[in-house]
């Protein structure tokens, strides 16, 4: 009988084929296994041994205050992780702190591996605010920087804001919320340099606001719509009178103003900060004779009567 082939399997060789078949199947898990693992390691190092404030820089405008009342207020200190840290808060504590009124603007800012600067800008007496009990000197963006009897002297005065907050260092706020709007729209157009300054703004009935320019044009300009249109006409006019006119200015329809000259109508009385003024009164006897005389002060508040 004739002896058949036999074919030799080699189950070595079949078991390694299968592992490595196996092994590059699994070869992306491993992969993602390993960068998840060294991410986290990463993440770890970063936020505990890595980007550690080490420099603290101040930068910008505030010689009301030193580089510490600065960086005591901002709360950070080195060793501090630059990855957690929350610098929009760290402004906002900044700005926030009643002992630094005169800072207007934070910018905080990482500088990885190791710093953090701080630029402030300070803040600028821009308006006088009169309310019922006194006036709020206030910043360009509205930061309160004082509350007091004194009008600052040389600056635009507004009448019938009606602010609900009062405390140096906060931001100005109104009862009416149409009114705060009203008045951060005459910031914006005051910003930029008028030919003919607005001295005084009275919304005391925000749907007939009296504008003052240059202590020489008053300017009933009715309610706000369309504000900045408004004092761009009423600017161009006033231009085109000359620098010696006095008078009322008032709008007429959506795109006329019409002048009358203050020697025409009653004498013009443009609106004036608040004012001390002395008053003398006489102290008598029964029998009619004077015995003392004092004077007091008394706050006034005047404003532009209606023509």
């Amino acid at each position: 009988m004739p002896m058949q082939d036999v074919k030799k399997t080699d189950m070595k060789s079949e078991t390694n084929v299968k592992r490595v078949r196996r092994r590059n199947r699994l070869m992306p898990l491993y992969i993602v296994i390993v960068l998840v693992l060294t991410a986290g390691v990463g993440v770890a190092l970063s936020t505990t041994v890595f980007f550690n404030v080490e420099t603290i820089i101040v930068t910008g405008e505030a010689q009301q205050y030193s580089v510490t009342d600065i960086v005591k207020s901002a709360d950070v200190c080195t060793g501090d992780n630059l990855i957690k840290l929350d610098t929009d808060k760290v402004a906002q504590r900044i700005y926030d702190d009643e002992n630094l009124i005169y800072i207007e603007r934070v910018d905080v800012q990482k500088k990885f591996p190791d710093e953090l600067v701080i630029n402030v800008e300070k803040c600028r007496e821009s308006y006088n605010i009169v309310y019922d009990n006194g006036i709020l000197l206030t910043s360009a963006t509205g930061k309160i920087i004082s509350n007091s009897m004194e009008a600052a002297e040389g600056l635009p005065v507004f009448y019938g804001y009606l602010p609900s907050e009062l405390s140096p260092g906060k931001k100005l706020s109104s009862q009416d919320e149409q009114k705060e709007k009203i008045f951060y729209l005459f910031t914006k157009i005051m910003s930029r340099e008028l030919s003919s300054p607005i001295t005084s703004v009275d919304m005391t009935d925000k749907y007939d606001i009296r504008v003052c320019f240059d202590d020489r044009i008053i300017f009933d300009l009715g309610n706000w719509n369309e504000l900045e249109y408004k004092i761009t006409l009423a600017e161009t006019v006033i231009d085109r009178l000359g620098i010696d006119k006095k008078g009322y200015l008032t709008m007429v329809g959506n795109n006329q103003c019409s002048f009358r000259d203050s020697s025409v109508v009653d004498e013009l009385e443009p609106i004036k900060p608040v004012e001390t003024q002395p008053v003398e009164t006489t102290a008598t006897t029964e029998n009619g004779s004077s015995t003392e005389t004092t004077t007091t002060e008394t706050t006034t508040t005047a404003a532009a009567e209606n023509p």
